[in-house]
């Protein structure tokens, strides 16, 4: 579906098929994807309705586009910060950091990115898929190099990113009376993942 996408190339094109995604994109979190028709998008977009399918041959086409792109941009935003850091755990300090931040300027994310559960399971699940191959490698490369303890990593690259997606939750709705200071909330995070939960091994 991506392939049939037709990218713009001139800079009116390329205005408008941004003005069609970002239409899309408040949209889509206002109202949800169902009740989001094209001629709804065209209409906030402010062009003609015929002028979507020059870019876009569908809803769901430009759905999964922005999917894609959303996806990019947590990738682009984390990479910014953790590049210059040189170990894991100052990696996954940032990381951490960089999505809260992100999540909190666009709280949409959350609501596009999960309502694809409901739209096409295999999006959902492409998606998530997606971020835990990437993580793992990360992951891998600390295990190697004696940062982190043999441990199955994909497992825990999902566990950390559950992690990082609810505490990220907790900043966009303001849930719970604690502190929803970043920092405060990432050292909190830190600390459990360099420390554990528990200050003694339970007896079997």
């Amino acid at each position: 579906m991506e392939s049939m996408i037709k990218e713009p190339t001139t800079r009116n094109a390329i205005n408008t098929f941004h003005a069609i995604m970002d239409a899309a994109e408040e949209l889509f979190y206002k109202n949800g994807y169902h009740k989001t028709t094209v001629n709804n998008i065209t209409q906030r977009a402010g062009i003609a309705a015929g002028t979507f399918y020059l870019y876009f041959p569908s809803k769901l086409s430009l759905y999964k586009h922005l999917l894609i792109q959303m996806s990019h941009d947590i990738r682009r935003e984390i990479a910014a910060h953790v590049s210059v850091k040189t170990t894991r755990f100052e990696k996954e300090r940032e990381g951490i950091k960089a999505f809260i931040n992100l999540a909190r300027r666009r709280p949409h994310m959350y609501n596009i990115i999960w309502e694809s559960l409901y739209i096409d399971r295999e999006l959902f699940r492409d998606y998530y898929v997606s971020f835990a191959k990437r993580y793992v490698r990360g992951l891998d490369e600390a295990v190697k190099h004696g940062e982190i303890r043999a441990i199955d990593t994909e497992i825990v690259s999902y566990i950390l990113m559950g992690i990082t997606n609810f505490i990220g939750l907790k900043v966009v709705l303001d849930l719970g009376n604690q502190n929803n200071d970043v920092d405060h909330l990432v050292d909190v995070v830190m600390d459990l993942i360099k420390h554990g939960l528990f200050i003694t091994t339970p007896s079997t």
